[in-house]
């Protein structure tokens, strides 16, 4: 029943796709995606034997269930399952679906020429960024199982430390730092990230000459630079911060000023997260929110996709507690379908 369906959503996109028949469908490894009993996505592939990649043949949605994630997950579900590290799909230069393939993270890695017009040649290989979030640490413990790092402002590590937990992402207060507290507990816990500072116009050689004194302990150094140009004032071997623009503060540089720098975007609302994702896709690394935090310990609220939900009792520890882990199943669940993890 599947490969007759699927065959059919083929068939239904004959024009895009050419002709599909149902041997071809059975001869080679098919995926499908259903709602209530309905094929509604598929992906025709192969898993190839003399090359190093699992080749892309097909791949439809439905009209009606469109822009709903359901080509993403089949791109992901082929991925996980493929005996190899990259899928490879070719696809008519003329066809909007080369914007599918920009858009979930693959590479146009050449343009052939085919028996009858211009083909794009796509790879796609798995990344992922890392996510962070400071606060409590009993709930950042819940975060954690759902692969987050876990971190903290440095005038709040004490928590950390007597909860037995050492921080994999170390943040500095901007308008106070601290620079020989950082350092301190920097050697001490070896954090995976750590912020050196944020330029302020006249200490960009303090801030950039104390990465090059927390880079000894820390994998991934990041400096945050606010002011248009000031990007380029940021050493190649450091991560760039992108200060999200919110109400209280944030970077005045335009965006496209970050561009084919390694980004780690700091703060924000998933809104605006992915926003900045739309435009740098390809060169973030890494994020940190707080906001899911804030919103589930004095709103009530977590994110999800369609909307926040408001929770009326968030005045107790088990509904905020249930709220933050909400917000980071919604969030995690996001960031997959948006193609960063």
């Amino acid at each position: 029943m599947s490969t007759k369906q699927a065959t059919n959503l083929f068939q239904d996109h004959r024009d895009e796709l050419g002709f599909v028949n149902s041997a071809q469908v059975e001869e080679k490894t098919l995926l499908t995606e259903r709602r209530n009993g309905k094929v509604v996505g598929a992906a025709l592939a192969n898993h190839c034997t003399r090359k190093p990649q699992t080749t892309l043949y097909e791949l439809a949605v439905d009209k009606s269930h469109r822009r709903s994630g359901i080509a993403t997950a089949l791109v992901k579900r082929l991925y996980r399952n493929s005996p190899h590290d990259k899928l490879v799909a070719k696809c008519p230069v003329d066809l909007p679906a080369n914007g599918f393939y920009e858009a979930t993270g693959w590479d146009n890695i050449n343009t052939e020429s085919g028996k009858n017009r211009s083909l794009n040649v796509w790879e796609y290989t798995e990344r992922s960024i890392d996510i962070m979030t400071t606060g409590r640490p009993d709930f950042t413990a819940y975060a954690k199982q759902h692969g987050w790092l876990t971190g903290c402002r440095l005038d709040a590590i004490s928590a950390n430390e007597q909860a037995g937990r050492s921080p994999e992402f170390i943040d500095m207060h901007w308008d106070d730092p601290d620079r020989d507290k950082m350092l301190k507990k920097c050697m001490q816990h070896e954090p995976s990230y750590a912020v050196a500072g944020d330029y302020d116009g006249d200490n960009k050689q303090a801030v950039n000459e104390f990465a090059d004194q927390l880079s000894t302990y820390v994998d991934n150094v990041i400096i945050v630079p606010h002011e248009p140009g000031e990007v380029d004032d940021v050493p190649k071997e450091y991560i760039v911060g992108y200060s999200t623009p919110t109400k209280y503060a944030g970077t005045e540089a335009p965006i496209w000023e970050y561009t084919g720098r390694d980004v780690h975007i700091l703060g924000g609302t998933m809104n605006k997260i992915k926003h900045i994702i739309d435009h740098l896709r390809n060169d973030i690394v890494s994020l940190d929110t707080n906001t899911m935090h804030r919103d589930a310990t004095q709103f009530g609220e977590y994110w999800s996709i369609s909307q926040p939900t408001r929770k009326k009792h968030a005045s107790t520890n088990p509904v905020m507690k249930k709220t933050y882990e909400n917000a980071v199943v919604n969030m995690t669940y996001a960031l997959e379908q948006w193609g960063m993890i």
